[in-house]
């Protein structure tokens, strides 16, 4: 038998993608979903409402304008939020991804909030914003009567020629309240519609590998 040196097995281009279940947090998501009830009733008429323009991926319902970033909004929901759930979960997932070279950024994340309603939905898409090295989407309220695919979010396979090779084409993630999904800024995905009464209300973010300039603009 012909000698060879060691095999090296390297993950190319990788798509990793983290769950992570929040539990004990209904006090949390109920103070969550009354601000941003309360912004959708107020705004939800108005260019406020970024699902107005018609240049997002969401169809229907209510979107926080982009020029909003829901982690500057001055409200105690929105800071245990973002101290308790964000940053523990975005510096996991960096280091996973990163590894040693995740010691090197400040996160810094900018999100914004959607409300759908029945029929509403997202079409495929992905976050291709300057200096972004993670996307987020956490699931404030549900539902309670939806069946799969109904409200489910689904990522489309990067290499579609895999499917040569038994890959599936896209991967389908239920939500769950105090569900947090993260996955890279250029991974599709889109959002099925679902039927019946309820809200679908979920905070989604970017996370920047450092905070912004002066002169960035949303």
């Amino acid at each position: 038998m012909m000698r060879h040196d060691d095999d090296i097995f390297e993950d190319q281009f990788p798509t990793t993608v983290m769950e992570r279940h929040h539990r004990e947090v209904d006090e949390l998501n109920a103070d969550l979903f009354q601000l941003i009830h309360d912004m959708e009733q107020r705004y939800s008429g108005t260019e406020e409402n970024a699902v107005r323009s018609g240049l997002i991926a969401t169809q229907g319902g209510y979107q926080t304008s982009t020029r909003t970033n829901v982690f500057q909004i001055n409200h105690p929901a929105i800071e245990r939020f973002r101290q308790k759930l964000v940053m523990p979960a975005v510096r996991s997932y960096l280091e996973r991804v990163f590894g040693d070279e995740a010691r090197q950024l400040n996160p810094w994340p900018r999100g914004w909030a959607t409300v759908l309603h029945e029929g509403d939905w997202q079409k495929p898409h992905m976050h291709p914003v300057e200096k972004n090295v993670a996307s987020a989407v956490y699931y404030v309220k549900l539902p309670g009567d939806m069946q799969p695919p109904q409200g489910c979010i689904e990522f489309m396979n990067p290499h579609p020629l895999s499917a040569n090779h038994g890959f599936p084409m896209t991967r389908l993630l239920h939500p769950a309240e105090g569900k947090l999904i993260m996955f890279p800024p250029y991974h599709i995905h889109f959002v099925h519609p679902f039927r019946g009464s309820g809200d679908r209300v979920i905070i989604s973010f970017d996370v920047l590998a450092q905070p912004p300039g002066p002169q960035f603009v949303f």
